[in-house]
């Protein structure tokens, strides 16, 4: 993990993101003067340092890579690299549901976060644009995921772990002062913080004073978002109740909702509460006449224990051993210029990128179709594959040595 440079002091990046509470103070005068925090990834070419972006949310400060200069940072070792091109720090299109701006996060979701009461009933949802001159609106898990992806969480540098304070600190770097639906994001969304014992006070007024936004009155409905990890899901008298880490509050939820995110989101939910894997979901929170809080809408994605996102639990699996390794590899999210498919995951510490495939469903024609042109498509390629078809056991799959 690279060393950061702030206010006279060289600290790891980790330790800075675990600890945000530690370092306020001395980020705040780095952010006054001389205006940015230096990562020490590799020396700086020129005068002009690596700078990093500190970036203010709520009390703390959190630090992102500096506007089209992630290609300067190294990339197998520090979080900040990006390539050149539309994926770092992009704008995007005007009419993108999500778009990337050196302030912040530009996000417009197909949820409404303020609901009039009275008079006309308003839909809980926003419709998605239907043509090229309205802006188009991203579902909960489009969310999720891209901001994990933004966040560079689905890559690995091979360092021995990550914990939630490490997401955290990148998920927040990514949101900055940016907008959902038109509203500062860092009133509608809270990112639940890394349990820390010396800030609990803090912590507790912290996310008590967001929830406290979230209002229902005679008029309108104020609602909320948070982005936690799920703890477990239990039934309740009236319903379900959703309970997430890092907090002892807890959420209603409607069976109709636990049922059909159970059906969206199936490989997540088998894996809530299970010691190799993390479940993180987003949650839309409104207040109930009686006062108590209840989930309206969400999403749920699952990622193995260091949260490198999932599909299945046999990718979980995989995903667990490289980290074990200490392998560095990436868990493809979205297909780029020139993409036709993407791997499960692609290891990058071999002298030419292997790709690893975790097969499955073996027992479905069409997925046996797809499997076969997948297969070819690397051979004609000759991309370098490696394959695991469980229920082989994991410990049979050979993998390439690291160069």
């Amino acid at each position: 993990m690279a060393l950061i440079s702030f206010d006279g002091l060289n600290v790891p990046l980790e330790e800075v993101q675990d600890n945000p509470a530690r370092f306020a103070t001395r980020v705040e005068r780095a952010k006054k003067t001389p205006g940015y925090a230096v990562c020490c990834c590799r020396p700086a070419e020129g005068p002009i340092p690596l700078r990093l972006v500190v970036r203010r949310y709520g009390a703390l400060f959190h630090l992102a890579r500096w506007p089209d200069e992630g290609y300067r940072h190294e990339r197998d070792i520090c979080p900040f690299f990006a390539d050149p091109g539309p994926s770092e720090e992009s704008q995007g299109a005007t009419h993108d549901a999500i778009r990337n701006t050196p302030t912040g996060i530009n996000a417009k979701l197909d949820i409404s976060l303020s609901v009039r009461t009275e008079g006309a009933v308003t839909q809980s949802k926003e419709p998605s644009a239907t043509n090229g001159n309205r802006r188009r609106s991203a579902p909960l898990l489009g969310f999720l995921q891209r901001i994990w992806l933004d966040a560079g969480l689905n890559q690995w540098a091979g360092v021995a772990s990550r914990n939630w304070g490490t997401c955290n600190a990148q998920i927040l770097a990514l949101l900055g002062d940016g907008l959902m639906n038109g509203r500062p994001v860092q009133e509608v969304v809270h990112v639940m913080r890394r349990y820390e014992e010396i800030a609990q006070a803090a912590l507790k007024a912290e996310f008590e004073a967001f929830l406290s936004r979230i209002k229902t009155t005679p008029e309108a409905m104020e609602r909320g978002v948070v982005i936690a990890e799920l703890k477990s899901i239990e039934p309740s008298r009236y319903g379900f109740v959703i309970k997430i880490r890092q907090t002892f509050e807890a959420f209603f939820a409607s069976k109709q909702l636990i049922e059909a995110a159970s059906k969206s989101f199936r490989y997540a939910w088998s894996m809530i509460g299970n010691i190799a894997a993390r479940v993180v979901a987003v949650l839309v929170l409104e207040r109930t006449k009686d006062g108590n809080l209840r989930v309206i809408d969400m999403a749920a994605q699952l990622c193995n224990k260091s949260f490198i996102p999932c599909d299945s639990s046999y990718e979980v699996a995989m995903a667990n051993r490289l980290v074990a390794e200490r392998r560095r590899f990436v868990k493809p999210m979205r297909l780029t210029a020139g993409d036709d498919m993407l791997p499960d995951f692609r290891i990058t510490d071999t002298a030419e990128a292997t790709a690893i495939e975790v097969y499955g469903m073996e027992s479905q024609e069409a997925y046996r179709v797809r499997k076969a042109a997948k297969q070819a498509l690397y051979a004609r390629r000759r991309i370098a594959c490696v394959e695991w078809v469980p229920p082989a056991e994991i410990t049979s799959v050979i993998l390439p040595a690291a160069t």
